[in-house]
């Protein structure tokens, strides 16, 4: 959240969003967030409490008291399928409606805002730096700006000034393009090292513009209900990462378990390395299997369960080494 909240304050300095819209967009990419770091923590601290645990032989005393594997899962199970089915809300659902939302509120902002995208004081540009547009301040309704310079470089090499004394935004033209209106200025059109620029002055001067996107748009897919993604073929790959989520949260906590016990004498952090490998293996293993779905050198139908069988029959193997005297 932190890693979101400083780049999009970044492009609140920068003009390319109003400041008052940074914690609305953090906050409807926080279900993206947290159906990615509940596993990740759910996990360390299982590692934590259980190194805890064996490392102080309480969990030797529990055991010799009469406690069974089978009842640690049973105490455990509570929480993980509590967990597990809020993951799958915010993969298969939140995540999805919130990515929509988003992407709704940024279009709407970019028909409705005035010039929070040309931010005054600050030289602009777009990306291929074919105009650059620069105005001194705004006037007290918020949307006339003040002193407006704009340079653009035509296909044919010249290069075309203009200075207003203020301009205002228009709605976007039937292209899409943002459409400035300027007034009381000057334009000059011509190619450097040559004297033949003309000069113009006008009362009214409109440019069509395109201005640079508040934030980059997500892709449609990322936003699509997930029930539509059932009879569209190509995105069979976001379908199965959205199912897997929780999925993989149900194995990375039996795993978890599995993992979390430590020998004599060693310390309560002694797994934490191992147990990251673990589940940072696991998560780049996914990662690798729907790349594979994506450039079709996996079958959509077998999906990432073959990862999740792996993991999970290592889960279990785990699990039922708990218990087990120690070799010697």
């Amino acid at each position: 959240m932190g890693d979101k909240l400083i780049h999009f304050l970044e492009k609140a300095a920068t003009g390319q969003l109003p400041g008052h819209m940074v914690f609305y967009v953090v906050m409807l990419r926080m279900p993206g967030i947290l159906q990615l770091v509940i596993p990740f923590a759910f996990y360390v601290a299982i590692l934590l409490s259980f190194g805890r645990l064996y490392s102080s032989q309480e969990m030797v005393i529990l055991q010799s008291g009469g406690m069974s594997t089978r009842k640690l899962l049973s105490w455990l199970s509570k929480p993980i399928l509590g967990l597990t089915f809020g993951v799958a809300l915010l993969s298969l659902w939140a995540g999805p409606s919130a990515q929509f939302a988003l992407e709704q509120r940024m279009d709407e902002m970019r028909q409705q805002t005035g010039f929070a995208a040309l931010q005054p004081g600050t030289f602009r540009s777009d990306n291929k730096n074919d105009w650059v547009i620069y105005s001194e301040g705004l006037a007290e309704d918020d949307q006339t700006i003040l002193n407006v310079f704009v340079q653009r470089t035509l296909a044919s090499g010249e290069d075309v000034t203009v200075w207003a004394e203020r301009g205002r935004k228009d709605p976007p033209n039937a292209q899409g393009q943002q459409l400035l209106s300027l007034y009381n200025g000057r334009r000059y059109m011509g190619q450097a090292g040559k004297p033949n620029f003309e000069v113009m002055a006008f009362d009214e001067f409109h440019i069509a513009l395109n201005v640079d996107a508040v934030i980059e748009r997500a892709t449609d897919v990322e936003a699509t209900p997930t029930l539509e993604l059932l009879d569209e073929a190509e995105h069979q790959a976001e379908l199965h990462w959205r199912i897997a989520m929780p999925i993989f949260f149900l194995i990375v906590s039996a795993l978890a378990i599995g993992v979390a016990p430590v020998k004599p004498r060693q310390g309560p952090y002694a797994q934490i390395a191992p147990g990251l490998l673990w589940i940072v293996g696991y998560y780049i293993a996914m990662i690798a299997n729907r790349w594979a779905i994506t450039e079709g050198q996996i079958a959509d139908e077998f999906g990432l369960w073959l990862v999740h069988l792996v993991f999970a029959g290592i889960a279990i193997r785990l699990i039922k080494r708990i218990g087990r005297p120690a070799a010697v």
